[in-house]
């Protein structure tokens, strides 16, 4: 069980400044389940003010940087169609990214060899990913029906 961050606090102030580094001041922040002595400071500080808080409980995501995306194909009618030979774990992030903020396209994929696996020891195939997240595919060519 962590200890609370004022009695972490007292400990670090007892060890002589001499001794204190970086990965001591890990050490004890871990004692108090906290990542940086920064945050066991903050913490022992709110809490001897009485400030009631809650530590990393929330996730939030975000994107740091816009990124672009530029189709292999775009067709006629608007389908869009992205040839892959390979399927990387970055790839399949990319393109549920893509459609995620461009819900109003139609991305379609042709596979050069579907039936590879979308990492080694794996049991699903690329088909078999693109299938799961409903995004259409065919191998080798484009379907007549995506015209």
């Amino acid at each position: 069980m962590a200890l609370k961050p004022v009695t972490v606090m007292k400990k670090w102030l007892a060890i002589a400044i001499k001794k204190r580094n970086s990965r001591v001041a890990k050490k004890y922040a871990k004692m108090a389940g906290m990542r940086s002595m920064g945050e066991v400071r903050c913490a022992a500080d709110m809490d001897k003010r009485k400030v009631k808080y809650r530590y990393e409980d929330l996730k939030l995501t975000y994107q740091y940087e816009p990124q672009t995306y530029t189709p292999d194909f775009i067709l006629e009618n608007g389908a869009i169609i992205e040839y892959k030979g390979k399927m990387t774990n970055e790839t399949r992030k990319k393109i549920l990214a893509i459609i995620r903020c461009n819900p109003d396209i139609q991305l379609h994929l042709v596979f050069e060899k579907p039936n590879n696996k979308i990492r080694k020891g794996s049991k699903t195939a690329y088909w078999q990913w693109a299938e799961k997240n409903d995004i259409p595919w065919s191998e080798h060519y484009v379907k007549k029906e995506w015209l």
